[in-house]
């Protein structure tokens, strides 16, 4: 009786971890934000989210819409879930980032400047919460 009950019991795991498994239908979220600048230059924030929960992502500041579409791209992109909060205005892209954190912009851009501004954590959390309820014309990156 031992013996089947210790069976019953790896059956039932095993079945539902197949059930489980096949209800899950995982996918790696792309996003492309096109940012033009008055010289129609085009360039990119793109961001790849994965896991059950999407809670892995990878940010890329690009020429290229789709670099960073599979994970086999991400030697050049920026690991966080929200690695930078962003401002695009005139020919400028500001990223402003918290201090500690690595942000660097591989590519280079002719008509594009980048302004990086690090933040101690208080002005970043300022400006996380203003950005979320849209104050000051900057974006999160995972918009």
């Amino acid at each position: 009786m031992k013996r089947f009950n210790k069976s019953v019991r790896y059956l039932i795991m095993l079945l539902s971890a197949v059930v489980l498994n096949s209800c899950i239908d995982v996918h790696d979220t792309f996003k492309s934000k096109m940012l033009v600048s008055g010289k129609g230059e085009k360039i990119y924030i793109n961001t790849l989210n994965w896991g059950m929960t999407n809670d892995y992502k990878y940010t890329v500041v690009t020429k290229n819409s789709t670099l960073l579409k599979d994970r086999k791209d991400t030697i050049s992109g920026i690991k966080g879930l929200d690695p930078f909060i962003y401002k695009f205005s005139g020919d400028t892209l500001t990223i402003f980032f918290q201090k500690g954190n690595r942000v660097d912009v591989k590519e280079e851009f002719k008509t594009i400047q980048l302004n990086y501004i690090p933040l101690d954590n208080k002005n970043y959390m300022k400006l996380l919460s203003d950005t979320r309820v849209n104050k000051n014309g900057c974006h999160l990156v995972s918009e």
